[in-house]
Protein backbone atom coordinates (compact mmCIF):
# COMPACT_ATOMS: atom_id res chain seq x y z
CA UNK A 1 0.00 0.00 0.00
CA UNK A 2 3.03 2.28 -0.06
CA UNK A 3 1.97 3.64 -3.46
CA UNK A 4 -1.43 4.65 -2.07
CA UNK A 5 -0.08 6.28 1.07
CA UNK A 6 2.53 8.22 -0.90
CA UNK A 7 -0.23 9.49 -3.17
CA UNK A 8 -2.37 10.42 -0.15
CA UNK A 9 0.46 12.54 1.28
CA UNK A 10 1.18 14.20 -2.07
CA UNK A 11 -2.47 15.05 -2.79
CA UNK A 12 -3.00 16.28 0.77
CA UNK A 13 -0.10 18.70 0.33
CA UNK A 14 -1.38 19.78 -3.10
CA UNK A 15 -4.88 20.41 -1.75
CA UNK A 16 -3.49 22.36 1.22
CA UNK A 17 -1.35 24.41 -1.17
CA UNK A 18 -4.45 25.11 -3.28
CA UNK A 19 -6.22 26.41 -0.18
CA UNK A 20 -3.33 28.70 0.74
CA UNK A 21 -3.10 29.91 -2.86
CA UNK A 22 -6.79 30.78 -3.07
CA UNK A 23 -6.82 32.47 0.36
CA UNK A 24 -3.68 34.57 -0.09
CA UNK A 25 -3.32 35.25 -3.79
CA UNK A 26 -6.58 34.48 -5.63
CA UNK A 27 -9.00 36.45 -3.47
CA UNK A 28 -10.25 40.00 -3.74
CA UNK A 29 -11.82 42.48 -1.37
CA UNK A 30 -15.05 42.26 -3.36
CA UNK A 31 -17.38 39.85 -1.61
CA UNK A 32 -19.38 38.97 -4.71
CA UNK A 33 -16.26 37.70 -6.51
CA UNK A 34 -15.14 35.58 -3.57
CA UNK A 35 -18.63 34.14 -3.28
CA UNK A 36 -18.66 33.39 -7.02
CA UNK A 37 -15.29 31.63 -6.83
CA UNK A 38 -16.42 29.64 -3.80
CA UNK A 39 -19.59 28.58 -5.62
CA UNK A 40 -17.62 27.58 -8.71
CA UNK A 41 -15.21 25.49 -6.66
CA UNK A 42 -18.03 23.57 -4.96
CA UNK A 43 -19.75 23.09 -8.32
CA UNK A 44 -16.48 21.79 -9.76
CA UNK A 45 -16.24 19.22 -6.93
CA UNK A 46 -19.72 17.88 -7.65
CA UNK A 47 -19.28 17.97 -11.43
CA UNK A 48 -15.94 16.16 -11.26
CA UNK A 49 -17.25 13.43 -8.95
CA UNK A 50 -20.29 12.85 -11.17
CA UNK A 51 -18.63 12.80 -14.57
CA UNK A 52 -14.86 12.47 -14.39
CA UNK A 53 -13.75 10.73 -11.19
CA UNK A 54 -12.19 7.30 -11.58
CA UNK A 55 -12.31 7.14 -15.38
CA UNK A 56 -9.73 4.89 -17.04
CA UNK A 57 -8.46 7.65 -19.36
CA UNK A 58 -6.77 9.24 -16.32
CA UNK A 59 -4.31 6.34 -16.32
CA UNK A 60 -3.06 7.55 -19.71
CA UNK A 61 -2.20 10.89 -18.14
CA UNK A 62 -0.92 9.54 -14.82
CA UNK A 63 0.32 5.96 -15.46
CA UNK A 64 0.79 5.20 -11.77
CA UNK A 65 -0.67 2.37 -9.73
CA UNK A 66 -2.03 5.11 -7.45
CA UNK A 67 -3.73 7.00 -10.29
CA UNK A 68 -7.02 6.64 -8.41
CA UNK A 69 -5.61 9.06 -5.79
CA UNK A 70 -3.46 11.34 -7.94
CA UNK A 71 -6.24 12.10 -10.42
CA UNK A 72 -8.96 12.94 -7.91
CA UNK A 73 -9.11 16.66 -8.65
CA UNK A 74 -12.20 17.00 -6.44
CA UNK A 75 -9.79 17.30 -3.51
CA UNK A 76 -7.97 20.20 -5.18
CA UNK A 77 -11.24 22.00 -5.97
CA UNK A 78 -12.37 21.52 -2.36
CA UNK A 79 -9.01 22.89 -1.16
CA UNK A 80 -9.46 25.99 -3.32
CA UNK A 81 -12.96 26.38 -1.88
CA UNK A 82 -11.62 26.16 1.68
CA UNK A 83 -9.31 29.09 0.96
CA UNK A 84 -12.08 31.20 -0.53
CA UNK A 85 -14.37 30.26 2.36
CA UNK A 86 -11.79 31.66 4.76
CA UNK A 87 -11.74 34.98 2.87
CA UNK A 88 -15.49 35.52 2.75
CA UNK A 89 -16.13 39.15 3.70
CA UNK A 90 -18.96 40.22 5.97
CA UNK A 91 -19.00 36.77 7.59
CA UNK A 92 -18.22 36.13 11.22
CA UNK A 93 -14.93 34.48 12.05
CA UNK A 94 -16.51 31.26 13.32
CA UNK A 95 -18.57 30.89 10.13
CA UNK A 96 -15.45 31.25 7.99
CA UNK A 97 -13.56 28.77 10.15
CA UNK A 98 -16.42 26.25 10.01
CA UNK A 99 -16.77 26.54 6.23
CA UNK A 100 -13.03 26.13 5.69
CA UNK A 101 -12.90 23.12 7.99
CA UNK A 102 -15.84 21.47 6.22
CA UNK A 103 -14.32 21.97 2.78
CA UNK A 104 -10.91 20.85 4.02
CA UNK A 105 -12.51 17.71 5.46
CA UNK A 106 -14.25 17.14 2.11
CA UNK A 107 -10.87 17.36 0.35
CA UNK A 108 -9.34 14.84 2.76
CA UNK A 109 -12.34 12.50 2.43
CA UNK A 110 -12.05 12.61 -1.37
CA UNK A 111 -8.36 11.71 -1.16
CA UNK A 112 -8.94 8.87 1.30
CA UNK A 113 -12.16 7.55 -0.21
CA UNK A 114 -10.69 4.42 -1.89
CA UNK A 115 -9.36 3.37 1.53
CA UNK A 116 -12.45 4.46 3.43
CA UNK A 117 -14.75 2.51 1.12
CA UNK A 118 -12.80 -0.70 1.77
CA UNK A 119 -12.86 -0.05 5.52
CA UNK A 120 -16.57 0.77 5.58
CA UNK A 121 -17.59 -1.98 3.14
CA UNK A 122 -15.12 -4.85 3.60
CA UNK A 123 -14.91 -7.10 0.54
CA UNK A 124 -15.39 -10.87 0.48
CA UNK A 125 -12.28 -12.92 1.19
CA UNK A 126 -12.25 -14.33 -2.32
CA UNK A 127 -11.30 -17.74 -3.63
CA UNK A 128 -9.06 -19.60 -6.05
CA UNK A 129 -11.63 -21.52 -8.09
CA UNK A 130 -11.15 -22.05 -11.81
CA UNK A 131 -13.25 -23.39 -14.65
CA UNK A 132 -10.65 -24.16 -17.26
CA UNK A 133 -8.80 -20.91 -17.98
CA UNK A 134 -11.42 -18.79 -16.17
CA UNK A 135 -11.09 -17.61 -12.56
CA UNK A 136 -14.63 -17.75 -11.18
CA UNK A 137 -15.89 -14.88 -9.06
CA UNK A 138 -16.78 -15.69 -5.46
CA UNK A 139 -19.51 -13.02 -5.23
CA UNK A 140 -21.27 -10.52 -7.45
CA UNK A 141 -18.86 -7.81 -6.25
CA UNK A 142 -15.65 -9.60 -7.25
CA UNK A 143 -15.99 -9.92 -11.01
CA UNK A 144 -13.15 -7.44 -11.59
CA UNK A 145 -10.46 -9.16 -9.45
CA UNK A 146 -11.55 -12.53 -10.87
CA UNK A 147 -11.33 -11.21 -14.43
CA UNK A 148 -7.95 -9.66 -13.59
CA UNK A 149 -6.74 -13.06 -12.38
CA UNK A 150 -7.91 -14.67 -15.62
CA UNK A 151 -6.26 -11.94 -17.68
CA UNK A 152 -2.92 -12.06 -15.87
CA UNK A 153 -2.81 -15.86 -15.87
CA UNK A 154 -3.48 -15.85 -19.61
CA UNK A 155 -0.41 -13.61 -19.89
CA UNK A 156 1.72 -16.07 -17.91
CA UNK A 157 1.34 -14.39 -14.49
CA UNK A 158 -0.36 -16.92 -12.23
CA UNK A 159 -2.54 -15.22 -9.63
CA UNK A 160 -5.91 -15.83 -7.96
CA UNK A 161 -9.04 -13.78 -7.36
CA UNK A 162 -8.23 -13.82 -3.64
CA UNK A 163 -4.85 -12.17 -4.26
CA UNK A 164 -6.28 -9.54 -6.58
CA UNK A 165 -9.10 -8.33 -4.30
CA UNK A 166 -6.94 -6.11 -2.03
CA UNK A 167 -4.74 -4.96 -4.92
CA UNK A 168 -7.81 -3.81 -6.88
CA UNK A 169 -9.27 -1.94 -3.87
CA UNK A 170 -12.43 -4.03 -4.16
CA UNK A 171 -15.10 -3.47 -1.54
CA UNK A 172 -18.46 -5.07 -0.83
CA UNK A 173 -20.07 -3.01 -3.61
CA UNK A 174 -17.52 -3.77 -6.32
CA UNK A 175 -14.29 -2.45 -7.80
CA UNK A 176 -13.50 1.06 -9.06
CA UNK A 177 -12.14 1.15 -12.60
CA UNK A 178 -8.85 2.70 -11.50
CA UNK A 179 -8.72 0.15 -8.69
CA UNK A 180 -8.80 -2.60 -11.32
CA UNK A 181 -6.04 -0.76 -13.17
CA UNK A 182 -4.02 -0.60 -9.95
CA UNK A 183 -4.22 -4.34 -9.35
CA UNK A 184 -3.18 -5.20 -12.89
CA UNK A 185 -0.46 -2.54 -12.89
CA UNK A 186 1.11 -3.80 -9.67
CA UNK A 187 1.15 -7.45 -10.74
CA UNK A 188 2.44 -6.58 -14.21
CA UNK A 189 5.25 -4.45 -12.79
CA UNK A 190 6.33 -7.28 -10.49
CA UNK A 191 6.73 -9.42 -13.60
CA UNK A 192 8.47 -6.81 -15.76
CA UNK A 193 5.40 -6.19 -17.94
CA UNK A 194 3.80 -2.93 -19.03
CA UNK A 195 0.06 -2.20 -18.94
CA UNK A 196 -1.46 -0.68 -22.07
CA UNK A 197 -4.71 1.30 -22.10
CA UNK A 198 -6.61 0.02 -25.12
CA UNK A 199 -7.93 2.58 -27.58
CA UNK A 200 -11.61 3.23 -26.74
CA UNK A 201 -12.61 2.57 -30.36
CA UNK A 202 -14.06 -0.92 -30.85
CA UNK A 203 -13.04 -0.70 -34.49
CA UNK A 204 -9.41 -0.25 -33.43
CA UNK A 205 -9.68 -3.20 -31.03
CA UNK A 206 -10.86 -5.43 -33.85
CA UNK A 207 -8.18 -4.16 -36.22
CA UNK A 208 -5.40 -4.76 -33.69
CA UNK A 209 -6.59 -8.32 -33.04
CA UNK A 210 -4.24 -8.58 -30.03
CA UNK A 211 -5.44 -10.75 -27.20
CA UNK A 212 -6.06 -11.25 -24.31
CA UNK A 213 -7.85 -8.02 -23.43
CA UNK A 214 -9.38 -7.21 -20.04
CA UNK A 215 -12.64 -5.36 -20.67
CA UNK A 216 -15.00 -3.44 -18.42
CA UNK A 217 -18.40 -3.83 -20.09
CA UNK A 218 -21.94 -2.71 -19.33
CA UNK A 219 -25.44 -3.17 -20.73
CA UNK A 220 -26.75 0.33 -21.54
CA UNK A 221 -30.28 1.32 -20.65
CA UNK A 222 -32.82 1.10 -23.45
CA UNK A 223 -31.37 -1.86 -25.40
CA UNK A 224 -34.17 -3.46 -27.41
CA UNK A 225 -32.73 -6.97 -27.50
CA UNK A 226 -34.57 -8.72 -24.64
CA UNK A 227 -32.13 -11.65 -24.62
CA UNK A 228 -29.57 -9.63 -22.66
CA UNK A 229 -31.83 -9.56 -19.61
CA UNK A 230 -34.14 -12.55 -20.13
CA UNK A 231 -31.60 -15.15 -21.29
CA UNK A 232 -28.14 -13.84 -20.44
CA UNK A 233 -28.86 -12.20 -17.06
CA UNK A 234 -27.46 -8.74 -17.78
CA UNK A 235 -28.73 -5.88 -15.60
CA UNK A 236 -28.94 -2.49 -17.37
CA UNK A 237 -26.43 0.00 -16.03
CA UNK A 238 -24.45 -2.51 -13.96
CA UNK A 239 -20.78 -2.84 -14.89
CA UNK A 240 -19.04 -6.18 -15.34
CA UNK A 241 -15.51 -7.31 -16.19
CA UNK A 242 -14.63 -10.01 -18.71
CA UNK A 243 -11.57 -11.10 -20.68
CA UNK A 244 -11.46 -11.41 -24.45
CA UNK A 245 -9.16 -14.35 -25.20
CA UNK A 246 -9.33 -14.30 -28.99
CA UNK A 247 -11.53 -14.87 -32.04
CA UNK A 248 -12.83 -18.08 -33.53
CA UNK A 249 -12.45 -18.86 -37.26
CA UNK A 250 -16.12 -17.89 -37.62
CA UNK A 251 -15.37 -14.42 -36.22
CA UNK A 252 -16.94 -14.86 -32.79
CA UNK A 253 -15.12 -13.76 -29.66
CA UNK A 254 -13.96 -16.22 -27.01
CA UNK A 255 -14.90 -14.50 -23.74
CA UNK A 256 -13.86 -15.54 -20.25
CA UNK A 257 -16.74 -14.41 -18.04
CA UNK A 258 -16.00 -14.86 -14.30
CA UNK A 259 -19.72 -15.37 -13.62
CA UNK A 260 -20.27 -18.09 -16.22
CA UNK A 261 -17.04 -19.43 -17.70
CA UNK A 262 -16.12 -19.51 -21.37
CA UNK A 263 -18.60 -18.02 -23.84
CA UNK A 264 -18.74 -17.11 -27.50
CA UNK A 265 -19.92 -13.57 -28.23
CA UNK A 266 -21.00 -12.24 -31.59
CA UNK A 267 -19.58 -8.96 -32.79
CA UNK A 268 -22.98 -7.32 -32.34
CA UNK A 269 -23.13 -8.47 -28.70
CA UNK A 270 -19.67 -7.11 -28.00
CA UNK A 271 -20.61 -3.85 -29.71
CA UNK A 272 -23.65 -3.49 -27.43
CA UNK A 273 -21.68 -4.13 -24.24
CA UNK A 274 -18.46 -2.34 -25.17
CA UNK A 275 -17.80 0.82 -23.13
CA UNK A 276 -14.30 1.70 -24.37
CA UNK A 277 -12.51 0.65 -21.16
CA UNK A 278 -9.96 -2.13 -21.65
CA UNK A 279 -6.41 -3.16 -20.79
CA UNK A 280 -3.78 -5.38 -22.34
CA UNK A 281 -0.18 -6.18 -21.44
CA UNK A 282 2.78 -5.25 -23.56
CA UNK A 283 5.67 -7.54 -24.40
CA UNK A 284 7.90 -8.71 -21.50
CA UNK A 285 10.74 -6.32 -20.69
CA UNK A 286 14.23 -7.52 -21.52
Amino acid sequence: MSDIWTAVVVMSLVSAAAGILSARYLSTAKGQWVMLLLTLSITAVVFFLLFFAGQLFWARIVPSSAAIIYTNLAAVFAGLGAGWGWRLPQATRWRRILLSILLGAAALAAILWPLLSVALRPPPEGQDEWEGPVAMQSSWATCSPAAAATFLTANGIKVSEREMIPLCLTDYDGTPTLGLYRGVKLMASRNQRQVEIVDPSLKKLLQDDRWPVLMAVRLPFGVDDERFEAEWGWIPGMGHSVVGLGRSPEGEFLIADPAIGLELWSESKLKTLWQGNALRLGSPER
